[in-house]
């Protein structure tokens, strides 16, 4: 594997990791980071967080990682696997 690659991947799995970790600190979400699956859904089944959860997360990507999410853009927010290609994608 090229150093590329392997930076590439690292940094994947830090915004991951950051992403948790920001879920968990923020909404008092009783996991640990290891216990969320990358495509865990955030609403509905998976973690099972509302609207006001919403926008404590669009809240905690803008004070963690330094980028806005659009309010409509729900997408973005369906797992948090989307929610690191959202914030990959503004790095």
């Amino acid at each position: 594997m090229n150093e590329a690659l392997r930076t590439a991947i690292a940094k994947r799995k830090e915004i991951l990791t950051g992403i948790k970790d920001e879920l968990i600190d923020r909404l008092q979400l009783d996991y640990q980071v290891d216990d969320i699956d990358d495509d865990t859904f955030l609403f509905g089944g998976g973690l099972s967080l509302n609207s006001i959860d919403a926008m404590e997360i669009i809240i905690g990507m803008q004070s963690r990682f330094g980028v806005m999410l659009p309010e409509g853009d729900i997408a973005a927010m369906r797992t948090i696997n989307t929610l690191a290609d959202f914030v990959q994608s503004q790095a």
